[in-house]
């Protein structure tokens, strides 16, 4: 239902925006943008093996002199459109295959004032293979999900494998633990590293905490890293002032490199383990 919902949406856009932009002449601003950006990942979702699928690659296409008024801050602004997508992805709990990217285009064919989206649409294959833990590279099979990949490469030939007289018992696959380093950094401190390769990693005031912060409006026990089905977990354990990752409140989230956890008035910022 989502396609038929779309044009009607874009109807009443051309209905009631337009003629207003025409009368008053407003300046684009980037929650605009941010807004259309987060209707078109909406509209162009896509269910597979009980997964929410959304686009990674959205083109904004605008009015020459509506781009120029970002071009003073195109690449931030392009950088804070996929950040503002990435959190919204994961606040629906939808699942992206890479990290989001947005580009901001300029279209001869738009009048001042339009917004238009366009987004790589999902190939139901690709869809299909990262269900399934596979992505190709170089034609191949590969068990590392959730990386771009050529969706309409070959699988290759299946040798074949006699099969065993006896029953050979399974093997079940063992879960991969994230690694990734946090740095630690706040108001009269060094900033600071500190890996995390698996387990449990305990933040706050108190003493035995693995990661102990002098911090005032930080709690004894304030949150914690943790290890949950391959992916970096940070969860607030009920503290007086909360959490917040990316600028938003949070009690739990699946975090990625480049994500900034904000406890107090200390930072932890997640860096890849190299």
């Amino acid at each position: 239902m989502t396609r038929p919902l779309v044009a009607i949406e874009r109807f009443f856009e051309r209905l009631f925006e337009r003629p207003a932009t025409r009368l008053f002449h407003p300046r684009l601003q980037p929650v605009q943008l941010q807004r259309r950006l987060e209707r078109a990942m909406e509209s162009e979702r896509r269910l597979s093996a009980a997964r929410t699928y959304v686009p990674d690659r959205y083109r904004v296409l605008l009015d020459p002199a509506d781009l120029a008024h970002f071009e003073g801050y195109r690449g931030t602004l392009e950088s804070d459109l996929a950040e503002a997508i990435l959190l919204r992805a994961r606040q629906r709990g939808y699942t992206l295959l890479s990290r989001p990217r947005v580009r901001l285009e300029a279209s001869d064919g738009m009048e001042s004032g339009e917004i238009r989206v366009a987004t790589e649409l999902l190939d139901p294959q690709m869809l299909r293979e990262a269900s399934s833990g596979l992505r190709r590279v170089n034609g191949r099979a590969d068990p590392r999900a959730g990386q771009p990949y050529p969706a309409d490469a070959a699988l290759p030939a299946r040798p074949s494998v006699a099969m065993p007289d006896v029953t050979v018992p399974y093997q079940a696959p063992q879960a991969v633990s994230p690694s990734a380093i946090i740095e630690i950094a706040g108001a009269g401190m060094v900033p600071q590293r500190v890996a995390f390769r698996g387990g449990t990693l305990r933040v706050g005031r108190a003493p035995d905490s693995d990661i102990v912060l002098a911090d005032e409006r930080v709690s004894r026990r304030h949150g914690a890293f943790t290890t949950r089905q391959g992916a970096l977990i940070y969860t607030d354990q009920g503290s007086t002032n909360g959490s917040i990752v990316n600028g938003s409140a949070v009690s739990e989230l699946a975090l990625g490199t480049g994500d900034v956890v904000r406890l107090g008035n200390t930072t932890l910022t997640i860096l890849p383990d190299r």
